[in-house]
């Protein structure tokens, strides 16, 4: 099974303009087995989700924030933290999902502590069993 690496954010990337402040930042990446694949496909292949969606839309429990031709940022606001999660195809070929948060306060510091052993596993699983089916 190809497993997902952590990386840099992408240059091109818009992810880092989503959020007014980054208290936290990762990014992991997979090769891509269909480069030319529609980013929103991409989205749909790992998170399971399809259809073709404008920004404003909501994806299960996230809002679609922005959708650039090779990147969608989506994510949720709240009392305690804000999160981007963006999925980037870019010329190498790859796919990296990676993850900004900004926090708000006590709560959404600690729970932002609590959960990130969780959060990287679960996203490199995910991105890794995304590429091993060969869905992206």
């Amino acid at each position: 099974m190809p497993n997902a690496t952590r990386c840099q954010l992408p240059p091109g990337s818009q992810l880092r303009d989503s959020l007014l402040r980054i208290d936290y930042l990762d990014s992991f990446e997979v090769p891509s087995r269909t480069p030319e694949q529609d980013v929103v496909l991409i989205y749909a292949a790992a998170f399971g989700t399809g259809r073709n969606y404008a920004v404003g839309d909501r994806i299960g429990r996230w809002t679609l924030f922005a959708k650039h031709q090779d990147e969608l940022i989506t994510g949720a606001n709240d009392r305690h933290l804000d999160f981007r999660v963006s999925v980037f195809r870019d010329a190498r070929p790859r796919i990296v999902l990676s993850t900004a948060v900004m926090t708000h306060n006590t709560l959404g510091r600690a729970y932002l502590a609590t959960i990130l052993p969780f959060h990287r596993f679960g996203v490199a699983t995910l991105l890794g069993n995304a590429s091993a089916a060969g869905r992206i």
